[in-house]
């Protein structure tokens, strides 16, 4: 594209999931490298907010309470803050009617998204420039986009991530002073928002006792909110000493803790994702979820499954249960985990 037309303020709209924000994060960065004196701003929802905030690729943020969409004042609201910052050019990275609405509302001339099929609902009517997706993990169909304006997309996506906040890197180094983790530890990620991509906690605090036996290290895993801190301190306490409770953070301190482990082990969720961007080793968890697609790409890391069945909506994944996720064994995820550990030992 010649530099007469190269876009000066650039939208990126990727509303909802913490873990679809960190695959979108290498977009941002191909954009900055691509046009290195843009305006990039990007509209989300809260939950992704604090990967976004300070992060330094992005020069504005406007973040969306959930169901905004419902209300006729968001709506205006959003629109009136997008036209006041004159975008020319928007990515619907979502690729739904939300995503291509807020997009739209933008004022931005070209609105690049997906054809239909990676784009749904009416997202391929509103936006403008269809790009058909490449690639086959989320990070690779994401970085697809830039084929709207004639961009090559990075060989080695680039994940620029935010700095914790003071007091939850605080707390993380009171919690790492313990003597028991100045060999380091494995950051286990149990929870996650769909149950059927669950691996049950009783499992992950038998794998915390096979590393801690067999590679001497302890083991912190995520909690949030009562109800799963509650699990995890109860399921540590049955750990004799492998397992603790990790502290109470929010996301950028989650990278951070990830960001400091030897390996991190978990199901298809954030923190899965946040590890992998982080470069730290992992394992993820899968059963009715595509390890292809959404698998970790850091060195060193490795996706495992015991019975895969990938299931076309969210709702078809909630009839299966946790029937696939159980069908993984401990000692296998055992065994990946010590492999990982000795190719990646300090």
């Amino acid at each position: 594209m010649p530099d007469s037309a190269s876009p000066k303020r650039i939208l990126i709209v990727r509303l909802s999931a913490i873990g679809d924000t960190i695959h979108s994060l290498p977009l941002a960065a191909a954009l900055r490298r691509e046009y290195p004196g843009c305006f990039l701003g990007w509209v989300t929802e809260s939950p992704s907010a604090p990967l976004l905030a300070d992060n330094p690729l992005i020069d504005w943020l406007h973040v969306l309470p959930k169901g905004w969409l419902k209300s006729p004042r968001l709506i205006l609201e959003l629109r009136n803050c997008l036209l006041a910052e004159r975008f020319d050019t928007a990515f619907d990275i979502q690729g739904l009617s939300k995503s291509a609405i807020a997009a739209k509302l933008s004022g931005a001339g070209i609105r690049i998204g997906f054809v239909r099929g990676e784009g749904r609902e009416i997202a391929p009517l509103l936006d403008n420039r269809l790009v058909i997706p490449a690639g086959r993990h989320a990070v690779e169909i994401t970085l697809s986009l830039l084929a709207g304006l004639g961009v090559i997309p990075p060989v080695k996506p680039e994940f620029v991530l935010p700095p914790c906040r003071p007091q939850d890197a605080l707390s993380i180094d009171n919690t790492l002073k313990d003597r028991k983790y100045s060999g380091g530890y494995v950051l286990l990620g149990p929870w996650g928002s769909l149950a059927a991509k669950l691996w049950p906690l009783s499992r992950f605090r038998e794998l915390a006792r096979g590393i801690a036996a067999r590679a001497d290290l302890p083991s912190l895993a995520l909690g949030y909110g009562e109800k799963e801190r509650q699990a995890v301190a109860a399921a540590a306490v049955q750990s004799e000493g492998t397992l603790a409770l990790a502290p109470e953070v929010n996301a950028a301190g989650v990278v951070e803790l990830a960001r400091r482990a030897r390996l991190f082990v978990g199901c298809d969720s954030f923190p899965l994702h946040a590890a992998s961007a982080t470069g730290c080793p992992s394992l993820g968890l899968f059963g009715v979820t595509d390890p292809l697609r959404l698998g970790p790409l850091a060195a060193n890391s490795e996706s495992i499954f015991g019975k895969l069945t990938l299931p076309k909506s969210t709702r078809e994944r909630r009839r299966l249960g946790q029937e696939n996720m159980l069908a993984l064994d401990v000692g296998k995820v055992l065994e990946r985990c010590l492999y990982i550990l000795a190719r990646t030992a300090r």
